[in-house]
């Protein structure tokens, strides 16, 4: 698909260092919301990190959480309510009253709104209720096909554990994986080195040094997550990590545009 006037360089065109919106600009808006990414767009973020979860009825909708109760006003899993349901619940009266009546998003609802506006770190979540030790193959293939239905394939990539990363390689692999910290921070370049990844995603307080060149070595990009202070963030640059996830984008995004110069 031709890039448009409004479309940036793919993942891998597009250079780093980098910051990325976790969750969108949520300092400013609510987590995983259409307000949330627009903030980060709108202030020139290259990359957003949002959370996919499936609804009773199998509709991948935008939640970190399992359960309901810390970002909207109902309660329960999100796996237990069909999409219905969780339209008809508040997801933003938590984070202020400014918010209120904000609806849960559906992930074809982003797209449809930034598809190649952005860099998407798409963070896919397996069944915590349930205990699933899979990423089925329906629901690794429904994502992938809104993900071409909106020509993102080349501004995307998947995040998680070992059994996204299964999935992901057998059903997707067109599709760059991020190795995630589970189970195992330590052992996550390994991981990353084993599923074929494009990318790992380092968490404090589990890497270091040996970490980050190890996975340069083998060509691999480094994400960590996450960090809220611009000088940490400056020294994070300096030792090498390539992506950074912030929620406080602007001032963390600041620092690093400031050692470009």
């Amino acid at each position: 698909m031709s890039m448009t006037a409004q479309s940036i360089p793919g993942d891998g065109e597009f250079p780093y260092p980098r910051v990325c919106a976790h969750r969108g600009f949520n300092t400013v808006a609510p987590e995983n919301s259409l307000a949330a990414f627009g903030a980060a767009i709108a202030l020139g973020a290259p990359e957003i990190e949002l959370d996919i979860r499936f609804s009773k009825d199998g509709v991948p909708v935008v939640a970190h959480d399992s359960r309901l109760e810390r970002v909207s006003n109902g309660s329960g899993f999100i796996e237990e309510k069909t999409f219905a349901e969780l339209r008809e619940l508040d997801f933003g009266v938590r984070f202020s009253e400014e918010f209120t009546g904000l609806k849960i998003l559906r992930f074809d609802e982003v797209l449809e709104k930034f598809a190649r506006q952005i860099i998407i770190n798409l963070h896919l979540k397996t069944a915590e209720k349930e205990g699933d030790p899979e990423f089925p193959r329906d629901k690794m293939e429904l994502i992938v096909s809104e993900i071409h239905r909106f020509g993102q394939e080349k501004h995307i990539y998947f995040v998680g554990d070992v059994a996204v990363m299964e999935s992901a390689l057998k059903y997707a692999p067109h599709i760059p994986r991020c190795a995630g910290a589970f189970p195992g921070p330590w052992e996550i370049v390994d991981r990353a080195i084993l599923y074929k990844c494009a990318k790992v995603q380092l968490f404090a307080p589990y890497f270091n040094q040996e970490m980050i060149d190890k996975a340069h070595r083998h060509g691999i990009i480094c994400n960590f997550f996450h960090c809220e202070d611009p000088a940490e963030a400056v020294k994070l640059v300096n030792s090498g990590i390539d992506v950074i996830l912030a929620n406080d984008y602007w001032r963390v995004s600041q620092a690093v545009a400031a050692m470009k110069k």
